[in-house]
């Protein structure tokens, strides 16, 4: 008999001076082994985890002069052995890593912010943010073009990123491959970003009847050291809001500290489906799609 539900982990990350990469790693991995303690199946770090490596610049201060070359140059260097740490660590803790997006250079040459996703099998899996910030334009980044469908479980999950989970087109092309479960790795700093990837994570939940798990950076290294970045957030899981799964607000799991914390939830397949089968409010099963269909033909779409 297929198992129905899947205990999940989300990591309210600190930001802090990582002055080398295994201190890096050992920080993420003391939260991967907590997480697999409690018998967490995945367990979902921030966007940009790794920005807290900046500290490890010793041939010059980090400023916001230098900033653009720090991310371009000095970061992607560390993303290929960060990813394979998440690998040893998915296999040794028999658990799904999804470890963030980390910054790194693409074939093309240009700037991406990645996440990754390690398998204990050793399968590593990967997706580029799509819709990128005025601040990450300014860097010379690039967005993706392509949307990771993946199965945890009993769940076919999704990734967004951040910015990503505030445009629904994307969820909806998701949840038209199938996908029940979206992972969102953020990093905001400022309490209007919290509100917009908050929201955004509830409203995609509601609206297409799934779990989204959000994990946020908090704190700072210091860096740049003339204008420190300052990153907030709590860690959430929301659900669909409706009598089924009976959580009104459809917070289904949140902190409530400011510090570094470990959020934990058993997510229920079965209940997703049955909120699905009977919804209370219109629902994914009274979706117009031949309305649809014709707005977007109005559009040009």
């Amino acid at each position: 008999m297929t198992k129905a539900s899947l205990k999940v982990a989300t990591v309210q990350f600190e930001l802090r001076p990582e002055r080398t990469l295994q201190q890096y790693l050992d920080h993420m991995e003391g939260l991967v082994k907590r997480a697999a303690e409690q018998q967490a199946e995945l367990v979902l770090f921030p966007e940009l985890a790794s920005t807290g490596l900046l500290a490890a610049v010793t041939d010059h201060e980090v400023t916001t002069a230098t900033i653009t070359s720090d991310y371009w140059k000095f970061l992607p260097e560390f993303t290929d052995d960060i990813v394979e740490g998440m690998r040893r660590m998915a296999r040794d803790y028999n658990i799904v890593v999804a470890g963030g997006s980390h910054n790194r250079v693409a074939e093309d040459g240009s700037l991406r912010n990645t996440a990754y996703i390690a398998h204990p099998d050793g399968r590593i899996e990967s997706q580029d943010k799509i819709h990128l910030t005025p601040q990450e334009h300014a860097l010379g980044a690039r967005g993706g073009d392509e949307l990771l469908v993946t199965k945890v479980g009993p769940f076919t999950v999704g990734l967004l990123i951040c910015a990503d989970i505030q445009f629904p087109e994307l969820s909806r092309y998701l949840v038209h491959k199938g996908v029940d479960m979206i992972l969102c790795p953020s990093l905001t700093w400022n309490r209007r970003g919290v509100h917009r990837v908050r929201t955004g994570c509830q409203a995609r939940a509601i609206e297409n009847q799934l779990y989204v798990v959000m994990s946020p950076l908090f704190g700072t290294s210091g860096i740049p050291t003339d204008s420190p970045m300052f990153a907030v957030g709590r860690a959430l899981i929301a659900g669909p809001v409706d009598k089924t799964v009976g959580v009104n607000d459809g917070i289904l799991a949140t902190t409530a500290s400011a510090d570094e914390e470990l959020l934990v939830a058993d997510l229920d397949h079965d209940l997703l489906v049955d909120s699905r089968a009977k919804p209370e409010a219109p629902g994914l099963a009274l979706r117009r799609l031949d309305l649809y269909a014709k707005l977007q033909a109005e559009m040009g779409a």
